[in-house]
């Protein structure tokens, strides 16, 4: 099953669950409670912890962490787990899409716009945001459904990311959609 967000975020293929952590979790657990899923692939938009990353390339993920700014500045801690590993088979997984830039994502309710979270993200070697993958991963794990995201970047996250998002978010849906219509997902 193909997923993404959603309301302004739709796209061809995929189904809609939900935009943000709890609107994704809820949405994706309904799903799953009423059909059985082999597999799960999310696709969405992501903004850039790394000027390395050109805007508008694809990413792929198995991994994300849900890590809030706070807690990068030592303001904060959780007794949660934030950080998840999908059990997609990594060979298999790693053959196919080669050719894409394999990632770790962090999940935030929040789009970071600070340069200097940025650095420590990357620092910590979490190299894009998406507000829904940490929640997708999670309820994947919850019932042992193999799952990976795909992620066009649309903007960096420092002072010009939601000018930046909205100027390439139309270009990074089609980048996906063509994405989903080559790969025959």
């Amino acid at each position: 099953m193909i997923v993404c967000a959603g309301r302004n975020e739709i796209i061809a293929y995929a189904t809609p669950i939900g935009v943000g952590l709890v609107e994704a979790s809820m949405g994706l657990m309904r799903i799953c409670l009423q059909e059985y899923i082999e597999s799960l692939v999310f696709v969405g938009s992501a903004g850039s912890y790394s000027y390395e990353l050109p805007l508008l390339s694809l990413c792929i993920s198995t991994r994300a962490t849900q890590i809030e700014s706070s807690f990068v500045s030592g303001d904060s801690y959780t007794p949660l787990d934030n950080c998840i590993e999908n059990n997609v088979s990594q060979e298999t997984f790693r053959a196919k899409y080669r050719y894409l830039r394999d990632v770790v994502v962090n999940s935030s309710n929040y789009i970071t716009t600070d340069s200097r979270i940025c650095a420590a993200m990357c620092g910590a070697g979490i190299m894009l945001e998406n507000m829904e993958f940490f929640a997708i991963l999670r309820v994947a794990q919850e019932f042992n459904i193999p799952a990976y995201g795909v992620f066009c970047i649309t903007n960096y996250c420092d002072a010009n990311a939601q000018k930046d998002f909205m100027a390439n978010h139309t270009l990074a849906k089609k980048a996906l959609e063509n994405f989903l219509q080559v790969q025959k997902l």
